[in-house]
Formats: structure tokens, C-alpha cells, sequence
């Protein structure tokens, strides 16, 4: 099948102002090759999870739809701020970080979505390993629900590659989508090793209830044009979203993300960090936000970017943003942009360190220290390694 995309995705809660272009993305791409609709089977389902393959994509949402008066809880204070986009995407079973566009593609190519259900109380201790091993020229759109009952904990690895061809081109579009109940816990992991000629998508959606968690590990190393985005639902008390995001821009490389945390139940807490760099003509949008609803009293929000620029011509936008509806909360956003400091340079040359060597080393370390958080070792190494090869 072969298709056009115009879609607008990665909307901010919010419009800004429109001269600033940082409002949402569009995805543009014509004559488009989708060759499968559905996802890579794991290398193995273990004890505690069940798979229910081949659910249609509406179909699977259900669990959302369910409790959608349980994720969208609200004191019924009146009251929405100004600009705000939520009705556009009202038709999601669960709201994602890219929005309804997504799920319309998905619906309109008949994609199917692979279901994975924890067992309540099951702590399950190895992890569930997806891997996509794409082809020059193939293109796929694959599509997961994660549903952790009561007090379950289970890790997912979703491993994006296309082998040892670096110039590979083709399509590969993901959507995610996670419901924690409470007490339980789902440790996602999402590595993005695709050829220098691919389009890319990866669109997050989740709901925690009360003391549930999402733990999030993501990088972002390859293909020519990346979106990226989550919003959690933080919906009951004491639930917790945890992202640690790591980049490469290099070349003409595209990179858009947006990230949301919303905050509705009381003591909710969210911490999302980003480390990038981006080199040569290389381009990155960042969007993230703490939204505190009204009744989240007690919630922490924190959002922090720590990016390094390597060439002159690398464009660069971060727009961190706070949303809040109630008092007694603590929301913090932060930003450090900049280049290699001159005294840092100095340092290493002194110690016979050229400026290309010291470049390679602070590129692998802010990237590894993303890569450290990745719970499979093999998974690991094949990222440290296509790191070193990179740079």
C-alpha cells in the first residue's frame, strides 16, 4: 500500500504565539510505502503477560474508553485556559503526545494493535522484547496496548533498527498506548537506531491511577525525520511519570518532540530530562509541559533539557511550559543550551585531547548516560556501540 500523509501532530496544550512556529508539526510526505499494518511479534511473552494479537486499533482502545471519566477526572471547576487544544484530539480513546491524526492513519490503513496484559500482582521479571528488524525501502505502522493491572510491574523493550545499512531509507510509524492501575508499574524502553533515510513516528499515550508509575527510557539516534511524542494522564493520587530522553541530530536530521504531563490527582509527580546534541545543519523542536489541573493539589512537576550545539548551523528550539490550575503545587523547567566551553577545550588539550576527540567524548557521554538506563545489556551495548560508530 501506498499512501500520502498530511498530518498535524505534536499540538501544545496550548497555543502560543504563531510567529513563534512552535505551536505544532506537520508530517508531509507523499507516495509513502506501508508494506505490513501490524507489529513484530515479542521474542518471547513471559509467565504473568498475555498476548491477545491482531485487535483492531479502535477495537483495543476500549480499555480507555472504559475509564475515560477515571483519566479524565476533574473538580468541575469551571474554567480553560486560553488557546487550549484538548477538544481537538476528544475522539482518542486515551489522549497522545502526537494526537488525533495518528489514530486516524492507524484506523483508515486498518492497522491492527497487539495487546499485552499483566496479570494483577504478577511482578514479571523478564522483560517483553519487541524488536523491529527493518529493510531498506519497507515501510510499517505497528500498534501496542499495555495494560497493568493491580499492583503488577512489567518492562517492554521496543528496539527500532535496520541493521548495519546506515543510509537505509524507508517508514516506520509506532503508537503506544499504556494503562497503569493502581500500584502498578510499566518500565518502557524505546531505542531508535533507523538508517539516515527514514521517516519516523513514535506516538505515546497513558493513564496511571492511584500510586501506579510510568518509567520511561527513550533515545533518538537515527533516521532523517523523527517526531516523538507522550502525554500521561497522571489521573489519581500519588501516581508518577519518569522520562529520560536522550537525541542525536546530525546532518540535515529533523527532530520534533512534544511532551505532556498532566497532573489531576492530588501529590502526582512527573519528572522529564532530556540530553541531546545536534551537530553539522541539524534541527530540533522541543516541546514540553506540566499542566496542574485543578484538584491536584501536593504534585510536583519538573522538566529539565541539557543540549550541546556542534555547529554553526544547527537550529535549536525549546519551549518549556507550566500550566497550572491550582496552588499548593511545585512545578520547575529549566533549559542549558550551549557549545563546548573554551575552557573545557583548554583542559583537554593540555592533555594532548584535539577538539574532535574532545567533541566525540562529550557527545558519548551525555548520550551514554542515557543509554546506562537501558535494563538489557545486549540492548545496551548495540546502542553504545552505534554511538561510537556515529560519532
Amino acid at each position: 500500500m501506498n499512501t500520502d500523509l498530511n498530518m498535524k501532530v505534536n499540538v501544545l496544550p496550548v497555543y502560543t504565539y504563531n510567529f513563534l512556529k512552535v505551536n505544532d508539526s506537520t508530517i508531509d510526505a507523499s507516495d509513502i510505502k506501508i508494506d505490513t499494518v501490524d507489529c513484530p511479534k515479542p521474542d518471547a511473552v513471559p509467565q504473568g503477560v498475555t498476548l491477545n494479537s491482531g485487535v483492531a486499533f479502535e477495537e483495543a482502545g476500549e480499555i480507555f474508553r472504559a475509564n475515560k471519566d477515571k483519566i479524565l477526572v476533574s473538580t468541575g471547576v469551571p474554567g480553560e485556559p486560553n488557546g487550549d487544544t484538548s477538544a481537538r484530539d476528544s475522539e482518542q480513546a486515551i489522549r497522545t503526545g502526537m494526537g488525533v491524526d495518528v489514530d486516524k492513519l492507524f484506523i483508515s490503513a486498518g492497522a491492527t494493535c497487539d495487546v499485552y496484559t499483566v496479570d494483577e500482582g504478577a511482578i514479571v521479571e523478564q522483560p517483553v522484547v519487541i524488536r523491529f528488524d527493518m529493510k531498506d525501502g519497507q515501510g510499517c505502522l505497528a500498534s501496542n496496548v499495555i495494560h497493568a493491572r493491580k499492583n503488577s510491574e512489567v518492562t517492554v523493550i521496543m528496539d527500532y533498527a535496520s541493521g548495519e545499512d546506515k543510509e537505509a531509507s524507508g517508514f516506520l510509524g509506532v503508537s503506544t498506548r499504556v494503562l497503569v492501575e493502581e500500584g502498578a508499574r510499566v518500565n518502557l524502553v524505546k531505542t531508535q537506531m533507523l538508517g539516515n533515510g527514514y521517516l519516523h513516528f513514535d506516538d505515546l499515550g497513558g493513564a496511571c491511577f492511584e500510586k501506579g508509575a510510568i518509567r520511561l527510557v527513550g533515545l533518538e539516534l537515527g533516521a532523517k525525520k523523527v517526531w516523538n511524542g507522550s502525554y500521561i494522564n497522571l489521573a489519581t493520587k500519588e501516581s508518577d511519570f519518569t522520562s529520560d530522553i536522550g537525541f542525536l541530530g546530525r546532518d540535515d536530521h529533523q527532530i520534533d518532540i512534544n511532551y505532556v504531563a498532566d497532573h489531576r490527582g492530588k501529590k502526582t509527580n512527573a519528572l522529564m530530562q532530556f540530553k541531546g546534541v545536534l551537530m553539522d545543519e541539524a534541527q530540533k523542536t522541543l516541546r514540553f509541559t506540566i499542566d496542574f489541573k485543578n484538584g491536584s493539589a501536593g504534585s510536583v512537576g519538573d522538566e529539565q533539557e541539557d543540549v550541546l550545539l556542534l555547529g554553526e548551523d544547527v537550529i535549536n528550539r525549546t519551549m518549556p511550559i507550566i500550566l497550572c490550575q491550582e496552588e499548593d503545587v511545585d512545578g520547575r523547567h529549566g533549559a542549558t543550551i550551549g557549545q563546548l566551553g573554551e575552557d573545557l577545550l583548554f583542559y583537554m588539550q593540555s592533555r594532548g585531547i584535539d577538539e574532535e576527540e574532545a567533541k566525540r567524548i562529550m557527545i558519548k557521554a551525555r548520550l551514554d548516560s542515557v543509554a546506562r538506563l537501558i535494563p538489557d545489556a545486549a540492548l545496551m551495548q548495540r546502542v553504545q556501540y552505534y554511538i561510537q560508530e556515529i560519532i
